[in-house]
């Protein structure tokens, strides 16, 4: 056997090769127990890997539902039998009425079951036209993004439209880390498209480089991208960007972790809610002092209301 590092599960085939292994080339194994929280797991996993490698080598598709038919037998769960014609529901809708919104635009090109990685790559999904399919078919919208940018913004404008028009929440988190994120972009992610911001404000303290999508479906098939893309329109379409595509179905776990991670970050008190009305006047100074155009040790003293005499005198510094 290879000398290294292992995570198998002992079968009575690789019991055979061990004991081979360590007659003939003197090598010693280390074994573990499984921890019992983590045994369904493991060994739903290895039943998985066992019936792929089966019916890989089956071609007959009747053979195959008999096979997994059988397996689901042996578990006592007749109600999960596949039928003989193997099928996908794709999608549930409800006719076209007055005042509502129904989800019918492209589905992403890559499988909700899947995990992916994209990476705009010639010949294959841009991450843009992905969110895009994503941003029509979610009930929840999560953006955690370091820099948001104008020209992002109008890359999937036709889709946040509709996200609003279907009521859908969309929660955003970015920073003022190097001054990159436009003003103006958030403003409008907040009046156009109904959108909830919040921003750290003190890129010293803890500069967030994360850059990640969560798309929540009321049908369980969640979504999510984590990768180099910021919201700016060559990051999402032609920019050399790396990007992971999770999946509630194929790794539900790291969904999971996105999902609390995110909630706590909203629930913190370093991440600040943004009002355009209130606030600009604040985030213009921070993204100024961010990008170096201001010094970071300015003071601002507002003098109101100072009365000398007969006169009403204010002063500004």
């Amino acid at each position: 056997m290879q000398e290294g590092l292992y995570e198998s599960l002992l079968t009575q085939q690789l019991q055979r090769d061990l004991e081979r292994a360590q007659s003939s080339d003197q090598v010693e194994a280390v074994l573990a127990r499984i921890d019992e929280a983590e045994q369904p797991e493991v060994l739903a996993r290895h039943v998985r890997d066992a019936a792929h490698r089966v019916l890989s080598s089956t071609r007959d598709p009747l053979r195959r539902v008999q096979i997994v038919n059988a397996i689901l037998g042996q578990l006592d769960a007749a109600d999960d039998d596949v039928l003989e014609e193997p099928r996908q529901l794709l999608s549930v809708t409800r006719p076209n009425a007055p005042g509502r919104v129904t989800l019918d635009g492209p589905r992403p090109s890559t499988p909700l079951s899947d995990a992916a990685l994209l990476t705009n790559s010639h010949g294959e999904p841009t991450l843009g036209a992905e969110l895009r399919a994503e941003l029509d078919t979610a009930d929840d919208v999560d953006l955690l993004c370091a820099f948001v940018k104008w020209h992002g913004l109008r890359v999937l404008e036709p889709e946040l439209h509709r996200l609003r028009q279907r009521r859908t929440p969309l929660r955003v988190i970015t920073t003022t880390y190097m001054g990159a994120t436009e003003r103006a972009a958030l403003d409008r992610l907040i009046r156009e498209f109904g959108a909830e911001v919040r921003i750290q404000y003190d890129a010293l303290r803890t500069r967030l480089h994360a850059k990640a999508w969560l798309f929540r479906r009321a049908t369980e098939f969640d979504t999510a991208y984590v990768g180099s893309s910021n919201l700016s329109r060559s990051a999402l379409l032609e920019g050399v960007e790396w990007n992971v595509r999770l999946s509630r179905v194929a790794t539900p776990g790291l969904l999971e972790k996105f999902r609390a991670t995110f909630d706590t970050y909203w629930n913190e008190p370093g991440f600040q809610l943004y009002d355009p009305e209130r606030d600009r006047d604040r985030l213009d100074d921070a993204l100024a002092e961010a990008s170096g155009q201001s010094r970071s040790d300015r003071v601002t003293v507002s003098l109101r209301d100072w009365r000398c005499g007969h006169s009403r005198i204010r002063r500004r510094c």
